[in-house]
């Protein structure tokens, strides 16, 4: 239970959308005033900081839904910076879309997974009716809660950390996510034929295995790139599309606003800008997203590449 683990279970839910499961279990444990299609934002922190065992450092023993006062009970424990100075992966970070730093003007909330400069990267319940990535700036932040979140195991000399195998997975995307290779993976769990994993299968990670990383598969994000439409508010079929775009508005060549994980035109011509800028011409700067320069950008911000 971590840092990491709350995010983890947040991005559980990335790509919900309503009503869902999140305000059906908000209704359960609270009651009748919330038989409705009700703002969900910070019930979606709430559910995630039970999940993962984080439910005292961020909601204090309380499910929240009225941002509001999740705020105020930051500030009420000596928890609560205005404005985005200082903001960092973990931190629960609440908007006011009308740019003051007051609390009793919050709108909406969700949680920092990365920043970036001036661009805060976040997971968001309930933002366009969806569970989604966003790319924020301080424009938009109110301020933010920092929890005092248990600190992240040690480990130990035998292998204890499991990954749950989700639908699309591969067994390549899964190792270089945990700094590991795809033949420990199959020799600890048993695995013959490395091309066949099913969904739901729990696997063993190695001893000394990584913190989970951003993986991004070119096959994956070239289909998605040739597939997405630009639906704001709708699922993404690939997710970490989400990093390439938020690497796009990093370098400047993306509006923040199109970094959704829809990969539109948009997306499409910023990529073009990036290989024009790395020197291709012609076909070769088609916005189709390639493995030298995809790996080139990845190295500047974060992901890893596969194939």
């Amino acid at each position: 239970m971590s840092v990491d683990t709350m995010i983890k279970a947040v991005e559980r839910w990335l790509g919900t959308g309503e009503p869902n499961a999140i305000q059906q279990w908000y209704r359960q444990r609270n009651g009748a005033a919330y038989n409705y299609n009700f703002p969900w934002c910070n019930a979606t922190i709430t559910r995630a900081a039970v999940e993962a065992g984080e439910y005292e450092a961020v909601c204090f023993g309380t499910d929240y839904a009225y941002t509001v006062a999740h705020a105020q009970r930051f500030k009420t424990a000596g928890q609560w910076h205005a404005g985005a100075k200082g903001i960092r992966r973990g931190d629960i970070v609440f908007f006011d879309w009308a740019g003051t730093n007051e609390i009793a003007k919050i709108d909406h909330v969700g949680i920092v997974t990365g920043v970036s400069g001036s661009h805060v990267y976040t997971i968001e319940g309930n933002t366009a009716n969806v569970c989604a990535r966003r790319v924020r700036t301080e424009a938009e932040i109110a301020g933010y809660g920092r929890p005092k979140y248990k600190p992240a195991s040690s480990g130990s000399s035998t292998s204890t950390s499991t990954y749950t195998v989700k639908s699309g997975d591969t067994l390549g995307e899964i190792a270089a996510a945990h700094g590991t290779t795809v033949k420990a993976l199959a020799s600890l769990n048993g695995i013959s034929d490395p091309n066949r994993i099913a969904a739901g299968k729990v696997l063993k990670l190695p001893a000394g295995a990584s913190t989970a990383k951003k993986v991004v598969s070119l096959a994956k994000l070239t289909a998605a790139f040739k597939a997405d439409a630009p639906k704001k508010g709708t699922p993404v079929s690939y997710a970490p599309v989400e990093y390439v775009e938020a690497a796009l508005v990093a370098e400047g060549l993306l509006a923040a606003q199109y970094a959704d994980g829809h990969a539109g035109t948009a997306t499409r011509s910023a990529y073009t800008l990036l290989q024009q800028r790395y020197g291709y011409r012609g076909k070769d700067a088609d916005g189709l997203p390639g493995m030298t320069s995809l790996k080139r950008l990845g190295k500047a911000h974060g992901f890893t590449v596969v194939a």
